[in-house]
């Protein structure tokens, strides 16, 4: 995503959002611009495809019978006179050039009818292979152009990639936005775990899937997990960790996961955990 002045933001902080909610919506009169002459380009190479496949317009080809309607009159007029000065020509009324004259307009004529048939057989078939293959190569380039066009227009919409909390909203309308300076923070929902540690002799009673309770500082009620992860080794206690016990003792970390979806976890909160309470 290119920088972008942010047209409109969607949500607020602490908000629970769907995935492919609409989280915010940048400015986009230049993309829909791009996109409209996208779609012109791809409308007219259809119609000059179409046009190549279906020859001439009926326009020019009735242009083209109405001259040729006018020519075979003239040819008939011109076979007239043909006949006329034949008999002429016999009784001596008439020079041999007269009549010569007269043979050349009719041959003419003729020709001339020849031609404009030629001509609309021509005008009624499509263009040549060649030409309609460079047409349809134009076409599927515009098509491509458009398809872009539309991804680009999409691109300036921010959706929610997953289902998530907002933890922050950093930007807001006329701030610009861009890939190193988002609009807002997300926290998926599924991503929250607890992290702690166990001494050795708690660690064989631990498995993956066992449940057990914990209760944050500060909470009234307790909060059921279930163990999506135990340490292959040991490790020396963590200085992080909030404990009244020595910090010298070798421990395992495991991590869990809240079983319900309305859990009372939240970044860097302090919790208790009940290992009695293991299921």
């Amino acid at each position: 995503m290119e920088l972008s002045e942010i047209a409109d933001v969607k949500v607020e902080e602490g908000e629970l959002v769907k995935k492919g909610q609409l989280i915010a919506v940048l400015e986009a009169s230049d993309a829909t611009m791009k996109l409209a002459e996208a779609k012109a380009q791809l409308q007219q190479t259809l119609a000059s495809l179409n046009d190549l496949k279906l020859g001439k317009r009926p326009e020019e080809i009735d242009v083209l019978n109405a001259t040729l309607r006018s020519a075979q009159a003239q040819a008939k007029h011109s076979q007239n006179v043909y006949d006329r000065y034949q008999g002429l020509l016999t009784r001596k009324v008439i020079s041999q050039a007269q009549f010569d004259e007269v043979e050349t307009a009719l041959l003419v004529a003729q020709a001339r009818i020849t031609e404009l048939k030629a001509q609309l057989s021509v005008a009624k078939l499509p263009a040549r292979e060649d030409q309609i293959a460079a047409a349809e190569s134009q076409y599927e380039m515009a098509k491509a152009k458009v398809d872009l066009a539309e991804w680009l227009l999409e691109k300036r919409k921010i959706y929610a990639p997953e289902d998530a909390k907002v933890t922050d909203v950093f930007l807001h309308s006329g701030e610009m936005a861009g890939p190193t300076a988002p609009v807002a923070s997300l926290l998926p929902v599924n991503s929250i775990k607890l992290h702690f540690y166990v001494p050795e002799q708690r660690y064989g009673q631990l498995k993956l899937g066992t449940k057990f309770n914990a209760r944050c500082s500060g909470c009234t009620t307790l909060q059921a997990l279930q163990i999506t992860h135990i340490a292959e080794g040991p490790e020396f206690t963590p200085p992080v960790i909030y404990s009244l016990e020595t910090r010298e003792k070798l421990v395992y970390e495991i991590q869990a996961k809240p079983i319900t979806t309305h859990s009372q976890l939240r970044p860097g909160q302090i919790f208790d955990v009940d290992l009695d309470s293991l299921q």
